[in-house]
């Protein structure tokens, strides 16, 4: 293991991550069910299995192979040669996303993709997940095949970023979708939207992994948490409404789909929980001040 944590690897020239140096393990076992896109029959068999009664994440895999092309334009060469001064937007990685801020892209690998930094909290964290100039990048992500189990119908908007090694976003919620991972390793913690998890909205995402690990309160809560490291050429399927904290373990460039679904197709009615009573997402936040 070399300085920050880096190990002597590279995957389409972005490093490989070695968290030998923490004394807490981040990485471990899946607890989340992994299913070949292959093995769904349809797109009804996926809905049954992971759409209906509230859903259920599974983490998608066999789909290297059809985004082998966009992978090789991800590169950091590539990406730096085609878009290394084009302008980004940056976020805090904190649980509401506070704080945006421009650079281009080559500052952002230049000044900010290193190894995430404990001592510093997520409202000082700069991270570029989504906020996207779509028309902009439109020749880069023509190129991307999303998983092959959204409908037809289904209006997709697309998330692009790249993250350091133990960066990522705390305990959020929002609509339904994939996150595939085209480079690198991203760790997944997920949770129903209710009982509602207690957490400090401005600790990062590596914070609370590893106060989780420890079995402080301030990472689990109680909440029961299914989780699973995703990897090049997988997708993670996260329902609508559940918890989910994410970790980048390496350099890792990644795109989610966010699917809005259309509202006649069955059994995609607004949530409700086992009383009937609908849900409002903005009342399930229960943060620790």
């Amino acid at each position: 293991t070399g300085p920050g944590g880096y190990g002597s690897g590279t995957r389409f020239g972005w490093r490989m991550h070695d968290a030998r140096h923490l004394e807490t393990p981040l990485d471990g076992p899946c607890t989340v069910e992994r299913v070949d896109a292959s093995q769904f029959a349809s797109l009804e068999a996926f809905h049954d299995a992971h759409r209906a009664r509230g859903g259920a994440p599974v983490v998608v895999t066999g789909l290297g192979p059809r985004n082998d092309a966009f992978r090789a334009m991800n590169a950091r060469d590539a990406l730096l040669r085609r878009w290394g001064d084009e302008t980004i937007v940056l976020s805090t990685a904190n649980t509401h996303s506070y704080r945006k801020v421009a650079k281009t892209l080559r500052e952002y690998l230049d000044d900010h993709l290193h190894v995430q930094d404990l001592a510093v909290p997520g409202d000082e964290t700069l991270y570029w997940f989504g906020d996207n100039d779509h028309e902009r990048w439109a020749e880069h992500f023509d190129h991307y095949a999303p998983p092959p189990l959204i409908p037809r119908s289904a209006d997709v908007a697309l998330s692009f970023g790249v993250g350091g090694p133990l960066s990522g976003v705390p305990l959020h919620v929002h609509g339904p979708g994939f996150s595939e991972t085209l480079i690198g390793r991203k760790r997944w913690w997920l949770a129903r939207p209710l009982p509602k998890p207690t957490f400090d909205p401005n600790a990062t995402a590596l914070e609370w992994a590893l106060s989780r690990r420890k079995g402080e309160s301030s990472g689990a809560d109680g909440v029961a948490f299914a989780e699973c490291t995703v990897s090049e050429g997988e997708a993670i399927y996260f329902p609508d409404g559940w918890w989910h904290a994410t970790l980048n373990l390496d350099e890792t460039v990644f795109i989610s789909s966010f699917v809005n679904y259309v509202l006649d197709e069955k059994g995609d009615r607004p949530r409700a929980d086992v009383t009937g009573k609908l849900l409002d997402l903005d009342d399930s936040f229960e943060l620790r001040r």
